[in-house]
C-alpha cells in the first residue's frame, strides 16, 4: 500500500512540476509581449516632415510618383484663408496621375485633425482653399493620396500660422 502512494506522490510531483515550467514559460512569454508593445519609436515630426521652401514649395519622391505640395500664401497668417496644391506626376511618364487626396490639418499634438476633400484642375493639381489656421503657431498638414492601392500614402509637411 505504501508503495502505491509513494508511486502517486512522484507522479503528482512530476505533474506539478510539469505545470510550473509551463507557467514560467507563460510568464516569460507574456512580459515579452508586454515589452514589445512599450517600445515605440520616438521619431520627432519634423525629422520625417517634408521641407517646404521659401515660397512655401515642398516635394517628395516615392516609387510611384513625385509628389509636389504647394502652400499659398507662405508663411500662413492665422484666421486667414490659405489654399494647398498638390501634384502627383507619374515616376516613369512624368505624366499628371489621377489620385483621390485629402487634406488633414491639427495641431502637432492632435491625433486626428480636420479633413478637407481636395478638387481636382483641370491641369492635373489637386486644390483646397480655407481657413486652416484658427490660430498662430504649428501645425501640421497631411496629405492623404490614394494611387487606388491597398493603403492610401501620407505626406506630412510642417508649417508655422504667424
Amino acid at each position: 500500500m505504501a508503495r502505491i502512494a509513494l508511486r502517486w506522490v512522484i507522479v503528482a510531483l512530476i505533474l506539478a512540476s510539469l505545470l510550473l515550467a509551463v507557467g514560467i514559460a507563460l510568464a516569460r512569454l507574456q512580459a515579452q509581449r508586454d515589452t514589445a508593445r512599450v517600445v515605440e519609436l520616438q521619431i520627432p515630426l519634423d525629422s520625417i516632415a517634408v521641407p517646404l521652401n521659401a515660397d512655401g514649395v515642398g516635394a517628395q519622391i516615392i516609387e510611384p510618383a513625385t509628389l509636389s505640395i504647394r502652400l499659398n500664401p507662405y508663411p500662413p497668417r492665422a484666421a486667414a484663408p490659405a489654399t494647398v496644391t498638390l501634384v502627383a506626376l507619374d515616376r516613369k511618364t512624368g505624366r499628371a496621375m489621377t489620385i483621390t487626396p485629402t487634406l488633414s490639418i491639427a495641431e502637432p499634438t492632435q491625433v486626428e485633425g480636420r479633413d478637407y476633400p481636395m478638387a481636382p484642375q483641370g491641369n492635373g493639381a489637386y486644390v483646397v482653399s480655407g481657413v486652416f489656421f484658427p490660430k498662430p503657431g504649428v501645425w501640421r498638414l497631411r496629405a492623404h493620396i490614394d494611387f487606388g492601392a491597398a493603403e492610401p500614402y501620407r505626406m506630412l509637411a510642417l508649417v508655422e500660422a504667424k
